[in-house]
């Protein structure tokens, strides 16, 4: 009977840090860019970066980022986020330094209301998650030299837009109607705005791009190194259960 409880309580000690926990082959991770001396998409849609530019791979957060001194950008694919809630994370540490609007993240379609997406730090500090004439701002909450986690947040059916800083919650425009953003065409780049520039200084890491508004604690766990939080795979809670039997 104690070697039955003691099996048990292993096998839930093996499987409970993977219940919620971030996974790396969910469908709804549309894009994950750790930046590990490549530009390879670690999700299972294949969304893959080149870069165009001048930039190098540094240390970052977790493992290697991609630095960024107002020279390169990394382009991929038209990923759809049109009329759809999403999520999207990364690790910044800006230099502010140098032209005043810089983007780290875009999709252009046109530059009209809601076809151009523009996430972009100024040198103020201050974080837009802007949709073209249709903005949110997080003011004075960026460093220059530190590290800081920006989620950008959009719930369609909830009318809601959010910027969270390090896990928490900075700014709101929760109620506001036409939030959708409409784009249907443009590459996804990270570091610049496309044609119009505002190309970005400073080093990027951990890029994600979630098909739906995350809870507040997926937001905590997006913030770590999720290759280390995916699910095990079944074959290894398999292998573990059986070597708890022969004993």
């Amino acid at each position: 009977m104690k070697s039955i409880f003691i099996s048990f309580l292993v096998i839930f000690v093996i499987v409970t840090p993977c219940f919620g926990a971030l996974d790396l082959t969910d469908p709804e991770l549309l894009l994950y860019l750790p930046f590990n001396d490549d530009t390879e998409d670690y999700s299972i849609h294949g969304n893959h970066g080149t870069l165009a530019g001048n930039a190098e791979f540094v240390e970052g957060k977790f493992g290697q980022a991609m630095e960024f001194e107002e020279s390169g950008e990394v382009k991929c694919p038209y990923i759809p986020l049109n009329n759809k809630s999403f999520t999207i994370c990364m690790w910044v540490r800006p230099e502010l330094s140098g032209a005043a609007e810089q983007c780290v993240f875009s999709q252009m379609q046109a530059n009209a209301t809601n076809t151009s997406m523009h996430y972009r730090i100024y040198t103020n500090g201050t974080v837009r998650m802007g949709f073209y004439s249709n903005d949110l701002d997080a003011p004075g909450v960026a460093q220059a030299g530190e590290w800081m986690h920006i989620a950008f947040w959009l719930d369609v059916e909830g009318k809601s837009r959010k910027v969270f800083i390090n896990g928490e919650e900075a700014v709101t425009d929760a109620g506001k109607s036409g939030i959708e953003y409409l784009g249907t065409s443009g590459d996804t780049i990270i570091g610049s705005w496309g044609t119009s520039g505002q190309r970005f200084r400073g080093v990027i890491d951990e890029v994600q791009i979630w098909d739906r508004p995350l809870t507040e604690d997926e937001i905590l766990q997006s913030m770590e190194d999720i290759t280390a939080l995916a699910v095990e795979p079944v074959d290894k809670l398999t292998s573990s259960w059986g070597e708890l039997k022969e004993k």
